[in-house]
C-alpha cells in the first residue's frame, strides 16, 4: 500500500512538472482571483463624460491617401486627419519599413466624428476588397464603448469601457438594447463573433506629463520602431514575469517561457514591492528584459504592489519616464492600465516613453488576459504580436474563464504596432560582423579573417553580408570600406 502511495505521489509530481515545462496551466482559470480598481480618489471616466469632454466632427471624412502596390500581406492604416501632416516625415520611414517586410498598405486619413460604425465600415470594405489581416489606428479616432454588469463575485457593478474588439470582429452582431450609445450584447451575425483581424492603436493625445506633445511623442515612437526593426534598438532575448501576491503561485512564468525560454520569475510575496520592481526595470540597472508580464492590482495611473507587511506601495505612471523603464513589450495584467480614454494611462506611457517601449497589451476595464499559453506560444513560433493577440482572442476571449470570460477579457486591447515580432525573428542591419555593437574597421578585419584566414564565422552569418545579396564574400569587405571611409551607402538588411 505504501509503495502504491509513493507511486501515485511521484506520478503527480511528474504531471505537475510536465505541466510547468510545457507551459500549460495545472489549475482552473475560472477560479483566478479577479483584479480590482484600486484608485481611492478617481473613478473611471464614463461614456457620457467622455462624450461631454469632446467636440466631434459632424460626419466621418475618410480619404485614401496611399494605395500600396508592394507586398502580399494587406493591412490598413487610418490616421487622424489633423495629425497626419505633422508626423509625415517619420511615418514615411515606418511605411517603407512595413513594405520592406512584405506588407501591402492602404493609408487613410479620417476625423473623429464619434461614429464607430462609420469607421468600422471602412475596415469592412478593406476586409472584403483586400482581405486585410489587420488595421492600425493612429491618433484621435472613434472609440466604441461597451457596458455590462460584472459577476456578483466581482461586486455586480455596471461598467462602461472602450472595446476595440468591436473593430476586430467584422461580421458579428453588436447591439445596443437601451439605445444609450453603448453596446450591451455581442453575438454571431452574418459570420461569427470571433475576431477577424488584429487591431493596434497609437494614441498619444491624452498624455500630459513631462511636457508631452502628441506630435513629438508620435515621431519618437516611429523612430524607436525603426531602430528596433533595423537592429539598433535591442534588449536581450529574455522576459521578466513579475507576479504580485494574489497571483504569485499559478506558474504563469512557464507560459511566458513558451516565447522566452530565458524568463526570470519574481513570485516571493515578500519580494514583490515598489522598490524591487523599480530596481528590476529601470535602465540604470541594465537588466535588459525585452518583455514584461506584470500582475498587479492597478488603476490607469498606478500599480498597487503589496509589500511584505501587507500594505500597498504605488508605482506611478509619471515614474515610467523618470526612471527610463527598460522594456520593449508589456503584458499588463493590471486593472484598466490600457484604458486609453483616461489622461496619462500607464499602457500608453509604457510605449510612448522616450527611450524604450513599443507594445502594451492590457485591458480598458477591470480584468486582463488569462490562458497566456495561447498568446505566448505563437509569439515564440515567430508570429507578430498582432497575430498572437488575434490567435488568443479566437481561442479564449469567450471561453477561457467560463461565464466570466467577457468580464475578464472584453476590455483587452493592443496599444502599439502589431506588426512587430520578438527580436530574434526581426532582421538585423548587417555590417557588425563581430557583434560588438559598432560598425568599424574591426568588422572589416573580422570579415577578412573569416574569408581568407579561417577565422570565426559571423553569427548569424547575415551580419557579415552588408551588400544584402545573401552571399558573404569580398564584395562585403569592399562595401564596408566604402561605407566607413568614402561615405558609401549604409549596410542593408541581410538575409534571414
Amino acid at each position: 500500500m505504501k509503495k502504491l502511495l509513493w507511486v501515485l505521489i511521484i506520478l503527480s509530481l511528474i504531471v505537475l512538472t510536465l505541466g510547468s515545462v510545457w507551459g500549460k496551466p495545472n489549475f482552473d482559470y475560472k477560479k483566478i482571483k479577479p483584479l480590482r480598481w484600486m484608485d481611492p480618489f478617481r473613478n473611471p471616466i464614463t461614456f457620457q463624460e467622455y462624450n461631454n469632454s469632446r467636440e466631434f466632427a459632424r460626419g466621418l471624412e475618410a480619404r485614401l491617401i496611399y494605395a500600396g502596390n508592394k507586398g502580399n500581406m494587406p493591412i490598413c492604416i487610418i490616421i487622424n486627419t489633423n495629425l497626419q501632416p505633422q508626423i509625415q516625415t517619420k511615418f514615411s520611414v515606418y511605411l517603407a519599413d512595413l513594405e520592406a517586410e512584405g506588407y501591402n498598405v492602404n493609408i487613410y486619413t479620417a476625423n473623429n466624428d464619434g461614429d464607430e460604425v462609420a469607421l468600422k465600415n471602412l475596415l469592412i470594405s478593406e476586409w472584403n476588397a483586400r482581405q486585410i489581416v489587420g488595421a492600425i489606428l493612429i491618433g484621435d479616432l472613434a472609440v466604441p464603448w461597451y457596458e455590462m454588469t460584472e459577476p456578483e463575485s466581482w461586486g455586480g457593478a455596471n461598467v462602461q469601457f472602450p472595446i476595440d474588439l468591436f473593430y476586430m470582429d467584422l461580421n458579428g452582431l453588436w447591439s445596443d438594447a437601451d439605445a444609450d450609445g453603448l453596446y450591451d450584447n455581442h453575438q454571431d451575425g452574418s459570420g461569427s463573433m470571433q475576431a477577424d483581424i488584429w487591431v493596434g492603436r497609437l494614441l498619444a493625445k491624452n498624455l500630459t506629463y513631462h511636457s508631452a506633445s502628441e506630435r513629438v511623442m508620435m515621431d519618437n515612437y516611429f523612430d524607436k520602431n525603426h531602430r528596433y526593426r533595423t537592429g539598433e534598438l535591442r534588449l536581450e532575448d529574455k522576459a521578466l514575469a513579475y507576479l504580485d501576491n494574489d497571483w504569485c503561485c499559478y506558474g504563469w512564468e512557464s507560459e511566458v517561457a513558451m516565447a522566452y525560454p530565458a524568463t526570470t520569475a519574481v513570485t516571493d510575496i515578500y519580494q514583490t514591492n515598489r522598490a524591487d520592481y523599480m530596481q528590476r526595470v529601470r535602465q540604470s540597472t541594465n537588466n535588459r528584459y525585452e518583455n514584461l508580464l506584470i500582475t498587479s492590482h492597478s488603476s490607469p495611473w498606478a500599480h498597487y504592489l503589496v509589500s511584505g507587511d501587507g500594505n500597498y506601495q504605488l508605482f506611478y505612471n509619471y515614474e515610467i519616464e523618470d526612471i527610463d523603464v527598460q522594456v520593449l513589450f508589456y503584458n499588463l495584467f493590471a486593472c484598466s492600465n490600457c484604458r486609453y480614454v483616461e489622461d496619462d494611462d500607464m499602457g500608453d506611457w509604457y510605449i510612448f516613453q522616450s527611450t524604450y517601449g513599443l507594445i502594451s497589451l492590457g485591458s480598458t476595464k477591470t480584468g486582463s488576459m488569462l490562458c497566456f499559453y495561447d498568446y505566448y506560444t505563437p509569439l515564440g513560433d515567430g508570429a507578430t504580436f498582432g497575430d498572437a493577440f488575434l490567435s488568443w482572442c479566437k481561442n479564449d476571449i469567450e471561453t477561457c474563464a467560463g461565464e466570466e470570460s467577457r468580464a475578464w477579457f472584453y476590455g483587452m486591447t493592443l496599444l502599439g504596432d502589431p506588426t512587430l515580432t520578438l527580436s530574434r525573428f526581426m532582421a538585423d542591419h548587417t555590417g557588425d560582423a563581430n557583434q560588438d555593437g559598432i560598425i568599424d574597421i574591426n568588422d572589416v578585419l573580422f570579415l577578412i579573417n573569416y574569408l581568407y584566414k579561417g577565422g570565426p564565422v559571423p553569427d548569424p552569418l547575415r551580419l557579415g553580408d552588408p551588400t544584402a545579396n545573401c552571399v558573404v564574400d569580398v564584395s562585403d569587405v569592399l562595401y564596408l570600406i566604402n561605407y566607413l571611409f568614402k561615405s558609401g551607402l549604409k549596410p542593408g538588411i541581410g538575409c534571414a
